[in-house]
């Protein structure tokens, strides 16, 4: 790995937690190697293109990574229900692209979500989506969900020696009752298989905050406690 600057962020309104003031470490980095990468999400860091960061919030441990077992995997009746409702679209396997169709879909899910959970506006170009989505050293697959020519759904992965990580996923907003979400992170455990890794991660969980609430739901997993340690859920988590 080659850091190039690192830097936090001063402490702000927490995009998760409203009531929390949220601090962040940033390494803006040249080169990152897959191991390298995965040694880090497993002492709690996340990347974004070549910046990685963790959070390092003062008087907060809310944000916590999480992760489920490719093998010991089972959807549960809901997550059976959307990957059936969900057998007439196609998906396909590749490297992340910024073209029109993409950008009118992430910025289209964004705005639905600023309107339904409060995310903070947003829009990005393809210069800004390339950079946070197709730029790293590490393996990048796009995981893109089609109804005939019609791009429905994306998932957005890094791919290291033994994991699947989903660095993030948008859907067509429009169509709630498919439950394109469920399906398309479905799809994260499907790639891992086809890679052979043994974990998906799903970024931070944190308990509280209803845009997250969904993670959980894929078990059995683990999420890290303060103390770097992965507990199986329904485990004492150590927050400190």
């Amino acid at each position: 790995m080659l850091v190039l600057h690192q830097f936090l962020t001063p402490p702000h309104d927490c995009t998760y937690l409203p009531e929390q003031v949220a601090k962040l470490a940033y390494a803006c980095t040249a080169r990152l190697e897959p191991q390298a990468y995965e040694d880090l999400m497993n002492r709690g860091y996340r990347k974004f293109g070549m910046t990685i960061f963790t959070p390092v919030c003062e008087q907060c441990q809310a944000c916590r990574p999480i992760r489920v077992p490719v093998d010991r995997f089972r959807p549960d009746r809901s997550q059976r229900r959307a990957w059936k409702r969900n057998q007439h679209l196609s998906v396909r396997f590749g490297s992340p692209k910024a073209d029109d169709a993409h950008l009118e879909l992430y910025n289209r899910y964004h705005q639905s979500q600023t309107r339904r959970k409060g995310w903070p506006p947003h829009q990005s170009d393809a210069d800004e989506y390339a950079l946070s989505f197709g730029q790293s050293t590490v393996p990048s697959i796009e995981i893109s969900v089609w109804e005939g020519g019609t791009l429905r759904g994306v998932v957005l992965t890094d791919v290291t020696p033994n994991v699947v990580s989903a660095v993030y996923h948008y859907h067509e907003p429009c169509l709630a009752a498919y439950s394109l979400g469920t399906f398309c992170v479905l799809q994260t455990f499907e790639l891992a298989r086809r890679l052979k890794r043994a974990w998906v991660y799903l970024g931070y969980y944190v308990a509280g905050c209803p845009s997250m609430v969904y993670k959980a739901r894929f078990r059995p997993c683990q999420i890290m406690d303060a103390a770097g340690v992965w507990r199986e859920e329904g485990e004492p988590i150590d927050a400190r």
